[in-house]
């Protein structure tokens, strides 16, 4: 896992938490609003009303596994700024090898010091793969999060149909929050594939 891989996920995960977050916002927003129609009209959408609470939960349930999101992130900056430390040492061990080889100089210290760094630098690209799936994990969690929210949406233009009698505009409420919904669920799916292929990257490197 080279340090463009590492810069590419930082990006991501910062444009992804933004798109998250604001579409988070807006879902909130919309629900806040259909909730209003709901006072309005009474008992006439109560059941629309149940749906909207839904939204604004299923919302901040989003929203609180997306902040887990950043946690893996700097561990994981990290994990790499040693590797790439190990390797400078294990570099230079090498380098010095060699020249006491030209000059038919032979030190069992240099050779077990090297290997020492070989074996440190396999364990912390470990650590950064097992770092790289839990953020994996972490992202499917919250796409199962999107998939109950996108349930939700579903329930609502079925209850905004029923309503249509009352004059409240809820099947264009339902549209916006479904699109904000949708715009959460390709963010997440665009992230998801990244982390994929990069740890897939990563595997046949090791």
């Amino acid at each position: 896992m080279n340090i463009q891989r590492i810069m590419m996920i930082v990006d991501a995960s910062y444009h992804t938490r933004r798109t998250i977050e604001h579409s988070l916002r807006e879902i909130d927003r919309r629900a806040l609003n259909a909730m209003v129609l709901v006072k309005r009209h009474g008992k006439a959408l109560a059941g629309y009303g149940v749906v909207a609470q839904a939204f604004r939960e299923r919302a901040a349930n989003l929203k609180e596994a997306a902040s887990h999101l950043q946690e893996s992130i700097a561990p994981l900056i990290q994990a790499h700024m040693r590797i790439l430390q190990h390797r400078s040492y294990a570099d230079l061990f090498h380098r010095k090898m060699q020249e006491m080889y030209h000059y038919d100089i032979i030190c069992p210290t240099f050779v077990r010091t090297e290997k020492t760094w070989e074996r440190v630098i396999i364990a912390e690209e470990a650590v950064a793969l097992t770092i790289l799936r839990q953020l994996i994990k972490n992202v499917e969690k919250l796409q199962e999060g999107i998939a109950e929210q996108e349930y939700v949406v579903i329930i609502g233009r079925i209850e905004a149909a029923l309503s249509e009698g009352t004059g409240a505009p809820l099947m264009r409420v339902s549209r916006d929050m479904g699109m904000a919904v949708a715009t959460v669920r390709d963010a997440i799916w665009k992230y998801h594939n990244q982390l994929e292929e990069i740890l897939h990257e990563s595997n046949i490197g090791i």
